[in-house]
């Protein structure tokens, strides 16, 4: 019998995952100074979204924080449709054309 692993939501999206299908996000890069305790999980489908959106500059100066990401005007489309979508569903986002 297998040893079922207890589900953790997103917290980007609240769609819930099990542990070993959940990324971590540095919401303050490690490049700018972030540590393990800047981290948060994300299903793959919205740590993708994040760094196809957003440069790791940016996310640092405007969205170091979860909330903050959460509340982003140009991912309010992006999260509302992926709450939607069960999380078997694994599609590749597609880079802006120029990251913000």
């Amino acid at each position: 019998m297998r040893d079922e692993q207890p589900l953790l939501n997103c917290q980007l999206c609240g769609r819930q995952f099990a542990r070993g299908d959940l990324t971590r996000h540095h919401c303050k890069p490690r490049e700018a100074g972030g540590t393990s305790e800047d981290v948060e999980l994300l299903c793959r489908m919205c740590h993708s979204m994040i760094h196809a959106t957003y440069t790791n500059q940016t996310l640092a100066a405007v969205y170091p924080t979860i909330d903050q990401l959460r509340r982003a005007p140009e991912l309010q489309r992006f999260i509302r449709w992926v709450r939607k979508q069960p999380p078997t569903r694994c599609t590749r986002n597609a880079p802006r054309r120029r990251k913000l």
